[in-house]
């Protein structure tokens, strides 16, 4: 818009007034700046994402036999994608904040499936076996982000996805219910569903513990054998 009413028309050709360089400059140092706070502030967002979801597979929420409750970092990660958001729409425009907020609808959904890895890593003792409780903390804790962000990104000019959203956290919520299937059914779900999820994800659930089921690295390594002779 500025760049624009830098220019005069004469007839059919336009001439740049010579009185405005000093201006032109300005703009140039105000779009260079402006360019590097939306890089600065979509990093950002990223960071903090996955400063708040990397504590999720240390939350006791995870082992709780009691109760289902959020671990309290998923809390706060929706509460800061909420108020970060408006912030930044009143500080820096819409446009910032879209592109700070963009794909965030996909890598929220990848952190939660890396979650799940981290804990199928770190159950090898008893007291680090997620419960039936605790797998249904993280299922609510997909649909909590889900709400928290899309609401973040509901604005003029944001790039939130709503087909990709739905996909994306479908995708993470699928890989989470694998948790809680006992050793049959996880076998019927790889024969199933050979394609949804990779080769190294689908050895992982067979070697962790979970609520239902005990690891058996051994019973993979003839379903795949099985399924390759195919």
């Amino acid at each position: 818009l500025l760049t624009k009413r830098l220019r005069t028309k004469k007839g059919s050709s336009e001439r740049t007034l010579s009185s405005t360089r000093a201006l032109r400059e300005a703009i140039g140092t105000i779009r260079l700046h402006g360019i590097r706070m939306a890089k600065f502030c979509r990093i950002d967002f990223i960071v903090q994402t996955i400063k708040h979801m990397s504590k999720i597979c240390k939350s006791n929420t995870l082992v709780a036999t009691d109760s289902v409750r959020l671990p309290s970092c998923v809390n706060s990660l929706g509460d800061f994608l909420m108020n970060a958001s408006d912030f930044l729409r009143e500080a820096g425009g819409s446009a910032i904040a879209a592109y700070s907020l963009s794909a965030l609808e996909q890598y929220i959904p990848l952190f939660l499936m890396q979650t799940v890895r981290n804990i199928g890593k770190d159950c090898d003792t008893p007291s680090h076996v997620i419960t039936l409780n605790g797998i249904e903390s993280l299922d609510r804790s997909g649909s909590v982000l889900y709400r928290d962000l899309k609401t973040a990104s509901s604005f003029e000019g944001s790039f939130w996805d709503e087909a990709v959203a739905s996909e994306s956290f479908e995708r993470s919520a699928s890989f989470v219910a694998l948790l809680e299937l006992d050793m049959d059914e996880l076998e019927a779900f790889c024969r199933n569903h050979r394609n949804d999820f990779s080769d190294a994800d689908y050895k992982l659930m067979f070697v962790m513990n979970g609520p239902r089921r005990m690891g058996n690295p051994t019973r993979y390594i003839a379903l795949k054998q099985r399924m390759d002779q195919r």
